[in-house]
């Protein structure tokens, strides 16, 4: 991906609703690469992947991100657990 398609890319996801990337809370999802629409989601970059070409698209034509919605919860790491 070319420094100016990044770029264009990262404007256009950062526009991208929040309401509508809540359904994929703790998915993955590859987003096309003008970060306009959301290509095909799954638990696993391998199922992401299978549905990316069974759309008939190229995966060299996505961007892959893991969705995690910020709850505000407090999140320990193991070490708090000892």
């Amino acid at each position: 991906m070319t420094v100016a398609m990044m770029k264009t890319y990262r404007q256009n996801r950062a526009r991208f609703p929040a309401s509508d990337l809540k359904r994929y809370d703790g998915q993955w999802v590859a987003f096309s690469t003008d970060g306009c629409r959301i290509v095909a989601s799954g638990e696993s970059v391998g199922q992401v992947s299978e549905r990316v070409s069974a759309a008939r698209e190229d995966l060299q034509d996505v961007v892959l991100e893991r969705i995690e919605i910020e709850t505000g919860d407090i999140q320990l790491g193991g070490a708090e657990l000892l």
